[in-house]
């Protein structure tokens, strides 16, 4: 067995933190730097403290990405499109430093480098800069962020995007999206607890009360409901803005919180 195919008998483990918990999503490029700060202490010690050594981090925009890209999404403006990419750039650099300063070894990957589309249909070539990452022990840090199009000129890639990517390129054996609520709610504001694909089609869903280019927590379901059915790939969505949370996640296999979405 080859040094590459390892890390598909390895665990891989995808979290997602939302731009929700990392910014103020009302306040343009203003980031929750506290909660930076203590999700990567939590990442920390689940990743040095344990036997969790692969882990790809993917985190949203939030103010750094979201405003940005309304803009160009009325102006269609190539300029406006850039200052959406170096945005969400200067977002993923405070993260990838707090993951530093604490003793993780971690870089940032741009999907505007690597990932390209032709009307939707989405071309990613990350994978070998992901699995490089792997190998070297490196947390590799991707995020939502502007690509190019070849019939479009840009269009957006969301974070929850990469997050089923790379869980089907890598089999994870764990997905965890951490977003500002406690998982999926019902009507009465209860936590969902278990969503299967069958289930999506006839729920309401609440979207996002900020401004969300990328459907937010709709599209986040959906997109997690076909990566359960078409590869049998169980997510749990839960509030990464409660304090372990983050931490549980990604070491207690028996008791899992939020809304698991499973076939």
């Amino acid at each position: 067995m080859n040094e590459r195919s390892r890390i598909h008998a390895e665990e891989v483990y995808v979290l997602k933190i939302g731009g929700s918990v990392l910014t103020e999503k009302g306040k343009e490029r203003t980031a929750r730097k506290d909660a930076i700060k203590r999700i990567s202490k939590e990442i920390a010690l689940a990743t040095l403290h344990t036997a969790r050594k692969k882990l790809i981090l993917v985190h949203g925009a939030g103010s750094y990405g979201h405003p940005q890209a309304k803009v160009y999404q009325e102006s269609g403006e190539v300029e406006d499109a850039l200052v959406t990419h170096e945005s969400a750039k200067e977002l993923n650099r405070l993260v990838v430093s707090s993951l530093m300063e604490l003793g993780l070894k971690a870089m940032p990957i741009h999907p505007l480098s690597g990932v390209v589309s032709k009307g939707g249909r989405i071309k990613y070539k990350i994978k070998e800069q992901i699995e490089l990452a792997l190998e070297a022990g490196i947390v590799p840090v991707l995020h939502g962020d502007v690509i190019m199009d070849e019939k479009e000129g840009f269009r957006i890639l969301s974070g929850d995007q990469l997050v089923v990517y790379a869980a089907k390129e890598f089999k994870a054996s764990r997905v965890g999206v951490g977003t500002d609520v406690d998982g999926v709610l019902d009507d009465e504001g209860e936590v969902i607890r278990k969503i299967t694909p069958v289930d999506v089609d006839k729920m309401s869903i609440k979207g996002s009360e900020h401004v969300d280019v990328t459907g937010g927590m709709k599209e986040k379901v959906h997109l997690l409901a076909k990566l359960a059915s078409e590869n049998n790939i169980p997510s749990v969505l839960f509030n990464a803005s409660r304090e372990s949370n983050v931490y549980k996640f990604l070491t207690d296999d028996e008791n899992l919180f939020g809304t698991v979405i499973s076939a």
